[in-house]
């Protein structure tokens, strides 16, 4: 066999062979989109009662990397607009926007971007590491996920997180020197992904 015909011969070798590492790749990893959206409650204490509200996330994208056929990571940024907070409670509310300065930050974000080993126990996710960013101050977060229910390209669950006010940056003011907001509220949101 002549020199030239050898080295058209491995090249030809070399060519099927990223051929066919590249066609394994493109099915080993796959990408999905799911659409997402968010129900959240947020409950807090003070001296004279506890108080609640409640806000809807706006619409998002979560992106889950599949290594064959298995959720690999995900990643999603979630917005809640500060404004729309609702504690059913008018001068409440007027308090609630002041303290937490939505004119000057009125989105409230979560950024997800994890490896789903790190939230799943035996396949079922059980926390979620998110970053959440509140009056431009980014805090690292250890959420809990309940109820996780898939079927048919749906998928939901339930996710809870304390928030530290004072860590955030929110001063609320004692009323008549006795009345005080306890500093945790308490975060939980019903989560819809729809593929």
């Amino acid at each position: 066999m002549r020199p030239h015909s050898l080295i058209v011969i491995l090249k030809l070798l070399m060519k099927l062979l990223q051929i066919l590492f590249l066609s394994y790749s493109c099915t080993a990893l796959m990408a999905e989109t799911w659409n997402g959206k968010a129900d959240i409650r947020f409950d807090g204490t003070s001296t004279l009662h506890d108080w609640g509200g409640k806000v809807s996330a706006q619409a998002f994208q979560a992106e889950v990397i599949l290594k064959n056929g298995n959720p690999s990571q995900i990643s999603s940024m979630v917005t809640v607009k500060a404004a729309q907070m609702d504690t059913a409670h008018e001068k409440r509310d007027q308090n609630m926007f002041k303290a937490m300065k939505v004119k000057d930050y009125p989105l409230i974000s979560a950024k997800i971007d994890v490896d789903f080993s790190q939230i799943a126990e035996q396949g079922t996710p059980k926390k979620l590491p998110l970053t959440l960013t509140l009056l431009g101050k980014s805090h690292s977060i250890a959420a809990t996920i309940s109820n996780w229910k898939r079927k048919d390209g749906h998928v939901s669950f339930d996710l809870e997180f304390p928030v530290s006010m004072k860590a955030s940056g929110i001063y609320v003011p004692s009323v008549l020197l006795m009345i005080r907001v306890g500093d945790e509220v308490k975060v939980r949101a019903n989560v819809q992904l729809t593929k």
